[in-house]
């Protein structure tokens, strides 16, 4: 599902500046996870629009709630709308990516979650970005590695074929 969300900053210029590149950096992971669509400022500064995807309402919240903006409180509630685009097209061209083989017996949560490993998330950070328990991350983790028969991290990068994580 295509979702419209509209951020609306409040506190101080300050505050913005100190979490903007944590913000930045997040929504560009949420951008290769397929989630962020695209989006950007507002030209007159209160905020920020959004075109996302994702399975359903409450999965985008939590997505949302992950952001390094919604954690320090530098914007309002989120503004959600199911979008249903009726012209042109229901989310901007994205370029496919082949997916490597080793990563075609992953699920695309699986992918998901290795793409964040290989942005450097702690499973912490991966298990709070999709609100789960920190040892359900784990579980995921085992699976992967067990699917593409490695035993360490460090591995993945090599056999999933990602020369740049970001």
């Amino acid at each position: 599902m295509a979702f419209v969300v509209e951020l609306v900053f409040r506190g101080s210029e300050s505050d913005r500046a100190v979490f903007g590149e944590a913000h930045r950096t997040y929504w560009r992971r949420m951008a290769a996870l397929g989630i962020l669509l695209g989006g950007g400022p507002w030209r007159d500064g209160t905020g920020e629009f959004l075109l996302c995807e994702a399975r359903d309402r409450r999965t985008l919240l939590q997505v949302l709630q992950a952001d390094p903006y919604a954690r320090a409180r530098v914007v309002g509630e989120p503004r959600v709308r199911e979008w249903n685009a009726a012209l042109g097209h229901a989310a901007p061209a994205r370029p496919e990516r082949p997916v490597p083989a080793a990563a075609a017996a992953l699920t695309p949560h699986e992918r998901r979650i290795a793409a964040m490993m290989l942005d450097g998330l702690t499973n912490k950070q991966i298990a709070a970005s999709f609100t789960v328990s920190t040892r359900a991350v784990e579980l995921h983790i085992t699976r992967i590695y067990r699917k593409l028969d490695i035993r360490r991290r460090a591995q993945l990068a090599a056999v999933i074929g990602r020369q740049d994580s970001r």
